[in-house]
């Protein structure tokens, strides 16, 4: 009997020295990221956090250094859950969650991000449903709102003699999360693979590119076919840009289920793609045959997997598909600009189009729902350039890889 306690008893010993050394673990990691990978950029206006390590390793750091502001964005996302369903935000989420598969497709295609968003909870203190939730900002719009868009507007050049390729976009999301730009910088372990993404502290990426010359951008497509499983958009994301060639990432879009209607203007070396996906169908758009660049907004231009709701709406208020897109005045500020007679485009003319407010209405590409607006120069040393708001009001800035 007195070995079986003293057995019990080095075995809580061994146990409790266990978790003491797990916790002076993350202590000393959280510390050592806090102290040298947090930085203000853009006069303060930019979160600048680099990660490393094990997916977990990374979400843990990523929720204990943004722990405040995770924290802060994540009750205004509660609150406009409850101004705009009228139901407590908590009840919502499990219902949400309840009604809707997107888990299986993330643990089928992504797993690893799952234990990212695992290390944010436990860094952050936010529950793991919550923060899943987090990332369903376009899945959340879809069945909840269905029909009201964001105003995303994005373009793409093909290199061109010594010119690289180049992606663009700004990116308007709702203004509650406005005040948060982040940028997270993840390196992957043995490997000198870097990515960049623009995200809200707390969130996987909304926006991205890596040093392997691949990138991704994104324009809501609330017009056509959605469902309530597949990959939500977050995590094809961070899907492509986990991809070492931009082949890769497009045989990633065409094979897998598309949870919500999204355009994706997929950047590589040498050329850029403009897909616009739905629950049913990839479609690829270019504004003419044999066009050296793309751009678009937030309304279908090749897809015609319209949802039964949209085309519900139009009938009701006696519309029709061409009158949903002739009603975006963005659309406009690029085919102005960019046409067949276009021979080639520089960085200073995206910016010139990204700035723009070419009418009087609130429908402008520089708007009040314009959270940053990036470029990616794919170039033999790639560029992620940024300017955390709306880019007629605040300047961009380059932030290299190594």
């Amino acid at each position: 009997m007195k070995n079986k306690l003293l057995i019990l008893l080095f075995t809580c010993i061994i146990f409790l020295s266990c978790l003491n050394n797990e916790k002076q673990k993350e202590q000393l990691l959280i510390k050592q990221n806090k102290t040298e990978h947090l930085e203000l950029l853009a006069n303060g206006n930019l979160r600048y956090l680099k990660l490393n390590g094990t997916p977990y390793e990374r979400g843990l750091t990523h929720g204990k250094v943004l722990k405040k502001e995770i924290q802060e964005i994540i009750n205004l996302f509660k609150q406009e859950i409850a101004e705009t369903t009228k139901e407590d935000p908590d009840k919502f989420i499990a219902k949400f969650l309840k009604y809707t598969d997107y888990r299986t497709s993330v643990n089928k295609w992504m797993p690893e991000l799952m234990k990212e968003l695992q290390g944010i909870s436990k860094g952050s203190g936010v529950d793991l449903e919550t923060i899943f939730m987090f990332q369903l900002g376009d899945e959340y719009w879809f069945n909840t709102k269905d029909i009201l868009a964001h105003n995303c507007s994005s373009i793409g050049i093909n290199k061109s003699n010594n010119k690289p390729s180049i992606t663009a976009q700004n990116m308007d999301i709702p203004q509650f999360y406005h005040g948060f730009q982040t940028v997270l910088k993840i390196s992957e372990p043995n490997s000198d693979k870097e990515t960049m993404v623009l995200t809200m502290p707390g969130h996987l990426g909304i926006t991205g590119m890596n040093n392997r010359l691949v990138s991704i951008n994104c324009n809501t497509l609330m017009q056509l076919d959605y469902r309530k499983t597949g990959l939500p958009v977050t995590f094809i994301v961070r899907g492509v840009l986990d991809k070492n060639t931009q082949e890769e990432a497009l045989n990633f879009i065409n094979k897998i289920e598309h949870a919500s209607g999204q355009n994706f203007i997929i950047g590589g070396a040498e050329k850029v793609y403009s897909l616009e996906c739905s629950a049913n169908k990839v479609a690829e758009y270019r504004p003419f045959k044999n066009s050296f660049f793309t751009y678009h907004t937030n309304h279908p231009m090749s897809n015609t997997d319209y949802s039964k709701k949209y085309l519900a709406q139009l009938k009701t208020n006696n519309k029709t598909i061409e009158d949903g897109l002739n009603e975006c005045l963005r659309i406009k500020s690029f085919q102005q600009r960019f046409t067949e007679n276009t021979t080639h485009i520089e960085i200073e003319d995206i910016k010139e189009v990204l700035r723009s407010k070419d009418n009087g209405s609130a429908d402008v590409v520089s708007n009040n729902s314009t959270y940053a607006s990036v470029i990616y120069k794919l170039s033999d040393k790639p560029k992620f350039i940024i300017a955390p708001g709306k880019p007629h009001e605040i300047d961009y800035i380059e932030i290299d890889f190594n």
